[in-house]
């Protein structure tokens, strides 16, 4: 990317995903059906000012390797697959898919 705004931009979103992240490791969890619409809520606050659609994908798939990471270390036996569907399952806008169980 060569847009110094785009990229400051990523940056940010990026530390604002990776900072929501660590305060859900360090606890007191909240329940992903109450932690990931709150991901969700920032994400979309960056689709509805940045105009860069790259920008906004990289940011999702940013957020979606934070929660595999997170479902990796607590059960190793799900795919990056399966943590993305579950995660997806969580969102309450239109990136939501249904949940067909774990």
């Amino acid at each position: 990317m060569n847009d110094p705004c785009g990229e400051f931009v990523l940056r940010l979103g990026k530390a604002q995903v990776d900072a929501m992240f660590e305060r859900q490791d360090k606890g007191p969890m909240i329940d992903d059906s109450e932690f990931i619409p709150l991901v969700e809520s920032v994400l979309t606050a960056f689709e509805t000012v940045v105009i860069d659609a790259e920008v906004v994908e990289e940011l999702w798939g940013f957020a979606y390797s934070r929660y595999d990471r997170a479902c990796q270390e607590a059960d190793p036996s799900f795919t990056t697959t399966d943590n993305v569907r579950l995660m997806r399952s969580y969102l309450l806008g239109p990136r939501r898919i249904s949940r067909r169980g774990r």
